[in-house]
């Protein structure tokens, strides 16, 4: 039996009874190659492989199994059934989505409610660090940019297009007549905003004055459609090499209303991934009214509200963005506190409602321009201090320590060959205090090929 204290182990250990109950024709059933990716800020995600033997032939799936966080949540209720039954029942649209198998709202089983989908290959953009300077869609051509930009927007469209009615997606609360869809999603967010204050006392003014701007000015739409939530090609799997899309996924934040709200989502998510790390935005990406006209002409719509939903956009991810700050501080990651208040999205809803800035937008270091250093203390069974300096993105290593580092990195020398190789996840071992980073992380994150290079530079001498 596999250790119950280890995450892995128990699901290992309750998952395949589980499995074996919902598979009465599977023999010889096993779980292997269970990992867990990304940073896991949301939902918690796990990858494994799942082997039977049916009719005297030996099968072998690949699995997602996406689970409710047990602590340190970023949204104050998951419905995670939700996001199940949306997705098995997009199965039946034109909008591509993973197979779903099983799902278990009971927490016994593993701790958390969790669902099982197949898992697909493919590839996506990734959103830390930003897309705009490192991975697939960087090292695109700018035709393949634009490719993958008009193929999200695409499955935005046919999102809100999908007869939701039809769907049976009603559970997800249908909106009265009038400003209704507005009213409810504006309800919804003051909500949230009073769960994120860890006291009553905690004000955010800047949120606060866009919350009542938006509900000063609420409007009727003139569609009530099935909003995807979290509209982004970061969420959107493509395949290789042709950049087909492959899956639509993470419905966690989808909504009845007005569809406007997902299109004015997707433009500023792009915005943000570009302003919050100082990143040009990559020729061959589409503008705002070249994304909108588009838009239109997917849809038949006319867009007429684009610029409140933007605001409700830079909002709503405000709050989101405070939420996940908490988590991660709560987790051991320094946070400085003045990014709950002065951040891209409250910068952005300053400019737009013309209110006093919250503060001075502090100049993002620029790997490819400036002058980094970053620190490494390792302990333990081959540890040792070394540090790299990187000019124009380019770095040497250095053996002992530099004087006030952009970025320090502290773990045991153990656990950095673990995260090196993936056996021990990012996040994970930022919760356990395992790995400690102090400064500026995006350096550390935006630098990452580097360090393998050096390092592997190293182990060869």
């Amino acid at each position: 039996m596999k250790n119950e204290q280890d995450t892995f182990g128990r699901i290992m250990t309750h998952l395949v009874p589980w499995l074996q109950k919902r598979m009465p024709g599977a023999q010889h059933l096993s779980i292997s190659g269970i990992q867990k990716p990304g940073m896991g800020l949301s939902n918690e995600t796990f990858l494994f492989d799942l082997a039977w033997e049916e009719q005297g032939k030996r099968i072998t799936k690949g699995m997602v199994l996406r689970a409710a966080p047990l602590d340190h949540k970023v949204f104050p209720e998951y419905h995670l059934n939700h996001q199940f039954l949306i997705m098995r029942a997009l199965r039946q649209s034109n909008v591509p989505v993973p197979e779903m198998f099983w799902q278990e709202e009971a927490p016994e089983v593993i701790g958390t409610p969790f669902y099982i989908m197949e898992r697909l290959s493919g590839t996506m953009p990734k959103d830390y660090p930003s897309y705009h300077g490192s991975g697939v869609y960087f090292d695109a051509t700018p035709e393949q940019r634009s490719l993958m930009w008009w193929r999200a927007l695409e499955m935005l469209a046919r999102t809100n297009m999908a007869d939701w009615r039809k769907l049976g997606l009603d559970f997800l609360g249908v909106p009265q007549a009038g400003t209704g869809p507005i009213d409810r999603q504006l309800a919804y967010w003051s909500r949230f905003l009073d769960w994120i204050k860890d006291d009553p006392s905690e004000s955010y003014p800047v949120l606060e004055k866009a919350l009542q701007w938006l509900r000063d000015n609420a409007y009727v739409p003139e569609r009530v459609c099935l909003c995807w939530g979290d509209a982004r090609m970061g969420n959107v799997l493509y395949g290789e090499p042709d950049f087909n899309v492959v899956a639509v996924l993470d419905w966690e934040m989808a909504f009845l209303g007005d569809p406007e709200a997902d299109l004015a989502w997707f433009v500023f998510m792009d915005w943000y991934l570009s302003a919050e790390y100082s990143l040009p935005r990559l020729p061959g990406s589409p503008g705002r009214d070249e994304t909108i006209r588009r838009y239109e002409e997917l849809t038949g719509w006319k867009v007429r509200n684009f610029d409140y939903n933007e605001v409700f956009a830079a909002m709503r991810f405000g709050m989101i963005l405070i939420s996940v700050l908490k988590k991660m501080k709560r987790q051991g990651v320094p946070i400085a506190d003045d990014m709950y208040h002065n951040n891209c999205c409250t910068r952005r809803i300053a400019d737009v409602l013309g209110l006093e800035a919250p503060g001075e937008h502090k100049k993002t270091v620029n790997v490819k321009e400036d002058l980094v250093t970053i620190q490494f203390n390792f302990t333990g069974p081959g540890g040792s201090d070394w540090y790299i300096v990187s000019e124009q993105g380019r770095a040497r290593r250095h053996e002992g320590t530099v004087k006030d580092p952009t970025c320090t990195v502290r773990a045991t020398a153990e656990d950095w060959r673990c995260l090196q190789n993936g056996t021990l996840n990012q996040i994970e071992a930022w919760k356990t205090g395992r790995l400690v980073v102090e400064g500026d992380l995006k350096v550390m994150i935006e630098l990452k090929d580097e360090i393998s290079r050096l390092q592997s530079a190293e182990a060869r001498v």
